[in-house]
């Protein structure tokens, strides 16, 4: 089951993935956190790589194609905070 996100920017301008269950929606978590979202849809598991796409209907905004290589560095361990371009 994918699971869903947003991507948030911080007031430095640092990218911050948020990954959340299918079962909550995108605009409740951007309610509950103090940033801007840049991006929303679902991330999917592929042939061992994250894969970022579609988009949230609550918000309005969808996927960016750069999603899935952000939130793939943070599994990869290479968490400090992308800045956006």
């Amino acid at each position: 089951m994918p699971m869903k996100f947003v991507m948030l920017k911080l007031d430095g301008g640092e990218l911050l993935p948020v990954l959340f269950p299918e079962f909550m929606q995108h605009s409740h978590i951007a309610q509950a956190v103090p940033a801007t979202v840049v991006s929303a849809g679902r991330v999917y598991l592929e042939d061992g790589r994250i894969v970022a796409r579609g988009s949230s209907s609550s918000l309005g905004i969808a996927s960016r194609e750069e999603d899935s290589q952000i939130i793939q560095g943070y599994f990869d361990g290479q968490n400090a905070i992308q800045q956006e371009n």
